[in-house]
């Protein structure tokens, strides 16, 4: 039997930050979803969801001053389940070692 590993991903599709960090209009989520999905794909996670991450008003209560908040809905905020089969000791020693390589492949180059 498999066993698989998750991860949530949320995604806003009406605002992404710039180089900067500033954030800026993007008219189109599209490119948005497309990267995230990409970049999930290319490490090895398949899509298994994705839906509006809030798509209703909602009311919540703080813990201490027991005041009722209302959190709008979000049109623009969705979130992706991904999963992919989970690592054997092996392939995770070989993953982390390989990554150690790149990292000193990089420094050494950096200097």
């Amino acid at each position: 039997m498999n066993q698989w590993d998750y991860k949530i991903v949320s995604i806003n599709t009406q605002h992404q930050p710039d180089v900067l960090g500033w954030i800026s209009g993007s008219g189109d989520g599209n490119s948005t979803i497309e990267k995230a999905l990409e970049s999930m794909g290319n490490n090895g996670w398949e899509l298994v969801a994705f839906f509006p991450a809030r798509p209703a008003d909602q009311t919540v209560k703080h813990p201490i001053s027991d005041h009722n908040s209302i959190l709008p809905a979000n049109p623009w905020l969705y979130q992706a389940i991904f999963k992919k089969p989970s690592e054997t000791m092996e392939e995770r020693q070989e993953r982390v070692g390989s990554e150690r390589l790149e990292r000193r492949a990089r420094a050494a180059k950096s200097r």
